[in-house]
């Protein structure tokens, strides 16, 4: 009865707090709501993409993305596209580590609350500038892992 209460009290706070702080959560909600097997639910797309196409992908309702080769990237002002659709029962946020071929650390990036069962995606873009090699025409391939998931 008390894990019932304390998840009901941490779900309101995480609901009331738009951005989830999932880097800052104290070690006892941690241990509570951290769900690395979760992963397995949440369907994510990463890109390096141009602001011609973000502006693009931004101005339709269900926006598709082509992931452009490296010869057709600019060199600079680039950014990172990182889209998250929840097919699970439960609400999740997180930090994603995101693994960008040319850059020596991953880019860790604060996944907000994502609703269950989600039929969109919800879309981070993040400035990157760099990133790009012209050494070749292959399409970017970009990893990811989870630093950090929680469910509620």
């Amino acid at each position: 009865m008390k894990r019932f209460f304390f998840l009901l009290l941490v779900g309101i706070m995480a609901f009331l707090n738009s951005k989830g702080e999932a880097a800052r959560l104290d070690p006892e909600s941690h241990a509570m709501l951290s769900n690395p097997k979760y992963a397995k639910y949440i369907d994510v797309q990463c890109y390096l993409v141009t602001r011609e196409q973000l502006g693009e992908l931004f101005s339709q309702k269900d926006g598709d993305v082509t992931q452009l080769p490296n010869d057709k990237l600019p060199l600079d002002n680039v950014y990172l596209l990182i889209r998250c659709k929840n097919k699970g029962d439960h609400m999740a946020f997180g930090v994603l580590n995101c693994f960008i071929p040319n850059r020596g650390s991953p880019l860790p990036i604060e996944i907000d609350s994502m609703r269950a069962n989600m039929n969109y995606y919800n879309d981070s873009a993040v400035y990157i500038r760099y990133g790009v090699s012209r050494k070749n025409k292959n399409i970017p391939q970009i990893r990811y892992e989870w630093d950090c998931l929680y469910v509620m």
